[in-house]
């Protein structure tokens, strides 16, 4: 098995982790400790490949940023946005419990 810290992503496939990471950006109230991380968070996915390492840790800052967001914050989207913000999270979940990823 090869060494997560050398596996290249690219980031065109975590597009749904960043459209989540916009859903937070547009609709959740975080304080600024949040914020600065979301926007460390979509500066790396700015980039064409990261390590898979990355890619794991975006994944649980997201988790870490709905979290944030507060318990009502699905329910209180509109219907497109909870389903990018459904999709960036079952990503997030993969990518954490590493269900075929790498």
């Amino acid at each position: 098995m090869l060494d997560p810290y050398f596996v290249q992503v690219n980031t065109a496939e975590l597009a749904d982790l960043g459209r989540a990471f916009d859903v937070i950006d547009r609709h959740a109230e975080i304080n600024d400790r949040y914020r600065a991380m979301l926007a460390a968070s979509q500066q790396v996915l700015a980039a064409d490949e990261i390590r898979l390492t990355q890619a794991r840790g975006l994944a649980k800052r997201l988790m870490v940023l709905v979290k944030a967001a507060g318990p009502g914050f699905r329910d209180s989207l509109p219907a497109e946005a909870r389903t990018a913000l459904d999709a960036g999270s079952a990503q997030a979940s993969a990518l954490v419990l590493d269900l075929g990823q790498g």
